[in-house]
């Protein structure tokens, strides 16, 4: 079953088109992929109920396509003034004028054509480049005044929609040679590329000549006019008329009354239709049926209500009115927003348009996680984003899996049943601290977050809920690896989204790579499970040996036997491969954390030759804060990275008042830890 397109998010108003349903679907039979849907934008307060609409980023190339494309007109509104008077015209200033916009344009419709995914960015782009093309066009007549006054009085309105004519034949000369390029590049039909959009915008031309319609189309003169060639004042007369005189038949005529009662449904629940008789004359097809009625042919002439080629011309123009109050509520909803820096911080995105005087504000704010379009980007949308990361993951899960395949379909039966219990848990725990699950990774799950402190503390009740899984006999008992970070991701669409569905992407990057290193365990098997391998698969031994002997001497993955008394432990061996059996973190996001926490108690704990600085961390998704500890471990080399600072979070609620030395209020986190590793954070 098809989508419902979301018309309760439009805004009105709506002189002529009824909300509705089927009225949409005659207009737009393939409403999903001609219209794209209006998306949550999130407030700078991310907890608020998001708007929805379209963030398009002003960027210095899109305003130079808007300011492009008013020269543009404006030349090709003095060259149609110079035809008309029988004057020569500067056809060269016309030409660059046109390259001048053309090359922008193409820019912009390759990029959203090639970075569109099913996202729809073409018609996104033509919504809001359609408006800047109405209202420049609206102004052509006051501007042909102020360059001939005979010329604008006599031939204002013609000359607009001649300049619209020649503006589109180019502007689809162009768009199909853009699309015939890239076709074979995105392995797509040429029509399947192709904006449908746009060829509405050119068969509905109030699409690209108007910004407001209202309901006694006050605003069509020109159009009338300079279009359809028929008196406008004549026109709105006999629709006044119309409506005078089938209000007095609703009111005489009870057949009329139930005939509309029952064969047009009513606007509302609460009233019949035919107590509100404008809206049943911008019905679809009810003027025709008027006008077959007896008694309206009999007033027809007296009454000057429009005749038959009238009728004809009200039920085409309805049409063109429907469609554009539809199309025009969608571009009311594009959110432009520029990027300014505030009080010598990061830049943010701001918006003062029409959406924020509706919310009854100067200025709306964006989420930093608003990832506004930039048509002349390549992109479009950045697909860089800055992330916190969790990564959990079981270990040794494939050879535990192999050693219950052998215990028989029972004993499966019951370790997945067990590890479903526990993945639903972990899920709970991140959705209540407003943690995003991006993919299961089998044996474990890989969540993003746009706070440090709900994921630090998620890995902490993960780690908590392992502990409590083992206590009920869960099967995969050899450990669990966690580790957090800060880092830089790629957010890439996978899959063609359905209209009305939320966009999938694909985590890729540096940032994975990161958190994927940092729970693979150790970086290389002992050195004799290796040499074991390699015997049994029929190697002579003594070569082994031998190839093996110059690594002995350099202590390869040596075990730290102290460290792994514990049950959760990270360290960094002699040579520097971090073994992670616990929960670990990068450099990055112990900073973030520490600006989180800005000003926090420090506390210090020693454990053997372990030192650790003692926090509470605020728990999103409870009441009362988390004793976590942490301490540096060193430079860590992990397989394909450069090294880098590693740092072991632990749960602190074993440690009780006796245990946690409390210390003087440290600024910085990190200055607590490094102190902490030298010994002197009491001093």
């Amino acid at each position: 079953m098809a989508p419902i397109f979301p018309l309760h998010l439009l805004r009105g108003p709506f002189n002529f088109l009824r909300p509705a349903g089927d009225e949409v679907e005659a207009l737009f039979p393939d409403v999903n992929r001609t219209l794209p849907w209006p998306r949550p934008i999130f407030l700078e307060e991310e907890d608020s109920t998001p708007i929805h609409g379209f963030a398009v980023l002003l960027s210095p190339q899109v305003e130079a396509l808007c300011k492009a494309l008013e020269e543009h007109l404006e030349v090709e509104e003095a060259v149609q003034v110079a035809v008309l008077r029988r004057r020569p015209s500067d056809r060269q200033l016309l030409s660059q004028s046109w390259d001048r916009y053309r090359r922008l344009l193409v820019a912009a419709v390759e990029n959203v054509t090639l970075s569109s995914y099913g996202r729809n960015f073409p018609a996104v782009f033509w919504l809001y480049h359609s408006l800047d093309v109405a209202r420049q066009l609206k102004e052509t007549p006051r501007r042909v005044l102020r360059l001939d006054l005979e010329m604008g009085r006599r031939h204002g309105d013609t000359i607009r929609y001649r300049v619209l004519e020649r503006f589109l034949d180019r502007v689809f000369s162009d768009a199909y040679d853009v699309v015939t390029r890239l076709a074979e590049d995105t392995e797509e039909m040429e029509e399947a590329l192709f904006p449908r959009l746009l060829t509405r915008l050119k068969d509905n031309v109030l699409l690209l000549t108007e910004d407001h319609i209202s309901h006694d189309l006050a605003e069509l003169t020109g159009y009338f006019h300079g279009y359809l060639g028929i008196d406008a004042r004549e026109l709105r007369q006999r629709l006044a008329a119309v409506d005078a005189w089938h209000r007095e038949r609703l009111d005489a005529d009870s057949d009329l009354r139930a005939a509309v009662d029952h064969l047009v449904p009513a606007d509302g629940p609460s009233e019949p239709s035919w107590d509100t008789p404008r809206r049943l004359l911008v019905r679809r097809g009810y003027v025709r049926y008027l006008a077959l009625r007896q008694d309206y042919r009999a007033a027809q002439r007296s009454r000057g209500l429009f005749d038959s080629q009238q009728v004809e011309v009200w039920e085409g123009l309805l049409e063109k009115l429907k469609e554009f109050e539809l199309v025009h509520a969608l571009r009311r909803m594009i959110v432009p927003a520029k990027l300014e820096a505030r009080s010598g911080g990061e830049p943010v995105l701001v918006h003062r348009g029409q959406t924020a005087r509706l919310l009854g504000r100067r200025e709306l704010v964006l989420s930093q996680a608003t990832r506004p379009m930039d048509f002349l980007a390549p992109w479009v949308v950045d697909p860089q984003v800055s992330r916190f990361g969790l990564i959990y993951d079981i270990t040794d899960f494939s050879e535990i899996v192999t050693l219950l395949r052998r215990l028989g379909s029972g004993a499966q039966d019951e370790s997945f049943r067990k590890m479903f219990r526990l993945q639903r848990r972990v899920h709970r725990v991140a959705e209540a601290r407003r943690l995003r699950l991006e993919k299961y990774l089998g044996d474990g799950a890989f969540y993003s977050a746009r706070q440090a402190c709900g994921l630090l503390a998620s890995a902490i009740h993960v780690q908590r809920i392992y502990c409590q899984a083992l206590e009920e006999g869960f099967p995969f008992d050899r450990g669990m690896r966690l580790a957090l970070n800060f880092s830089q991701y790629r957010l890439i669409p996978i899959a063609v989204a359905r209209p009305g569905e939320a966009e999938r992407y694909e985590f890729f990057g540096h940032g994975l790579i990161e958190l994927s290193r940092l729970t693979t365990g150790k970086a290389l098997r002992e050195i004799d499970d290796v040499k074991t391998m390699l015997i049994n698969l029929g190697y002579p031994e003594q070569t082994v040996q031998r190839f093996f002997s110059p690594l002995l001497h350099r202590d390869v993955d040596l075990v730290e036997k102290t460290e792994e008394t514990r049950r959760f432990y990270a360290y960094i061996n002699r040579n520097g491969h971090l073994v992670n059996e616990g929960i670990v973190a990068t450099e990055p996001f112990i900073r973030a954390l520490a600006g989180e926490l800005s000003e926090v108690p420090l506390g210090r704990v020693e454990e053997a030759d372990r030192r650790y600085v003692a926090i509470e961390v605020p728990d999103p998704g409870a009441a009362a804060p988390l004793v976590v500890g942490l301490r540096n471990l060193g430079r860590a080399s992990l397989k394909g990275l450069e090294k880098m600072p590693v740092y072991e979070v632990v749960d602190g609620s074993s440690w009780g008042e006796d245990v946690i030395e409390p210390v003087t209020t440290v600024g910085d986190l990190m200055e607590g830890i490094d102190r902490a590793m030298a010994g002197t954070l009491a001093e």
